[in-house]
């Protein structure tokens, strides 16, 4: 892409955007505070229409917007500084506001904490009256099990349809998404190893769903939010650990 067209991209502070040479997207897009991801999906996104996002985080991030968000036909600019400036610096609310914003149309959720005030009804009506699909799982092994057969649940066959009518998906992960609380101290989060966050992003049999996601996949954005990974230095050798499964083996590209 030209100096030209990357020059709003550039103005972006905290975000930083990678080529990817492997499977499924060829857009990254890497920054701290979750609530970031909003200007990031504008960006990505464009003018084409609605993307379905499937995210991967520990807490279930559809908490509604205290502020309509503004329109995407308001331009990157005001997206940002909306996501920087009005959305909740708990980072739970920029899911629902993409959604009103007009960003994406549908969501598939993986996640096992619900923050207080999230949506947990499998279909959320914007401040403008559209319905959005919500499709929420605890683990990815939940949504690819049996995935585009008859054996699926209730929560893969859902996904199955949003995938099958999505024209483009954003995949976004959370960093902490790969941590548990501390049994000693519910206040202490202890980082995955690699083993398990590769059980957890690519269980036996996930192929099909994973397929179906990275096939239309145009971005993939990526928080790190080191407060809830356990400080920084943790939080950079759990990205390492991260990156490797999710860049290396899911997506074959460079790690980052």
């Amino acid at each position: 892409m030209s100096d030209a067209a990357d020059a709003p991209h550039l103005r972006l502070a905290g975000i930083t955007r990678l080529g990817l040479s492997g499977r499924g997207p060829k857009d990254a897009y890497l920054f701290d505070p979750h609530r970031l991801a909003l200007p990031a999906w504008a960006h990505a996104l464009g003018d084409g229409p609605p993307a379905l996002l499937v995210t991967l985080d520990r807490h279930f991030d559809l908490v509604p917007p205290a502020a309509a968000a503004p329109p995407r036909a308001a331009g990157l600019r005001a997206l940002d500084e909306f996501a920087r400036w009005e959305l909740d610096t708990r980072n739970y609310d920029h899911v629902l506001a993409a959604l009103e914003a007009g960003l994406l149309a549908d969501a598939v959720v993986v996640a096992r904490a619900h923050p207080r005030g999230a949506v947990t009804a499998p279909r959320w009506t914007d401040r403008h009256g559209v319905a959005h699909g919500l499709v929420s799982a605890t683990t990815v092994d939940r949504l690819a099990h049996g995935f585009g057969t008859p054996a699926a649940g209730l929560a893969s066959s859902e996904a199955a349809l949003l995938l099958e009518r999505a024209e483009r998906v954003v995949l976004d992960v959370d960093l902490d998404c790969f941590t548990s609380p501390s049994d000693a101290d519910p206040f202490t989060v202890l980082p995955w190893p690699r083993a398990v966050i590769r059980d957890f992003l690519l269980p036996p049999g996930s192929g099909p769903f994973w397929d179906a996601v990275l096939g239309k996949c145009v971005a993939l954005t990526f928080a790190r939010e080191p407060a809830h990974c356990g400080g920084v230095l943790a939080g950079d050798a759990l990205f390492a650990d991260a990156c490797a499964v999710l860049f290396g083996e899911l997506l074959g590209t460079d790690v980052p």
